[in-house]
């Protein structure tokens, strides 16, 4: 049986609890009727169970294809704003200069330019979204390791790692799991 540590602040094991237990007892699958008679089912949790929840995996990118299509999207209307912009600018000059069709073919252009810039703007987002959640994959077995170590006190009302000298508060746990 492996021994209960201490609490960094009182310096006593007797009030300790792992927080893997305390979340575990304070967590219920719940199943209820809706006003409209519609089953639903979710998870409930005590106040303490949900601060010391253990560290979220790192979910997926979905919303980087959000961005390109809404980058896309706001392309086309900045670009008739531009082309408008542009043609009233510049009037009958540049009609006599690019020809009957030039409205049209400005608009070309500045349509493409900016559904480049939206492409290139989310190809950026994506490699810098794809660093981010790598590191977080990376991270994340630390994490969790470090959460399955966590202790909390019931005398202090704090949170710690075993073997370490940091207590914070529940709704600071997060900041154990940094790293």
């Amino acid at each position: 049986m492996s021994r209960q540590p201490i609490c960094p602040c009182c310096r006593s094991p007797q009030a300790t609890q792992r927080v893997a237990a305390i979340v575990t007892g304070g967590t219920r699958d719940v199943r209820v009727l809706t006003a409209d008679l519609v089953p639903a089912a979710g998870v409930a949790r005590t106040h303490l169970a949900q601060l010391l929840a253990p560290p979220r995996e790192p979910g997926g990118g979905w919303w980087i294809i959000v961005v390109l299509v809404g980058l896309l999207f706001l392309s086309v209307p900045a670009s008739c704003l531009v082309t408008l912009l542009i043609v009233n600018l510049q009037g009958s000059a540049l009609a006599a200069l690019a020809g009957p069709a030039y409205a049209e073919h400005l608009f070309a252009g500045v349509a493409s330019v900016g559904a480049l810039l939206a492409v290139g703007l989310t190809g950026r987002c994506i490699q810098r979204d794809e660093q981010r959640r790598r590191a977080a994959n990376e991270r994340w077995p630390r994490q969790v390791a470090r959460w399955q170590q966590s202790w909390y006190c019931h005398r202090c009302h704090v949170a710690f790692v075993a073997g370490s000298a940091e207590a914070v508060v529940p709704e600071q746990f997060g900041r154990l799991f940094r790293t």
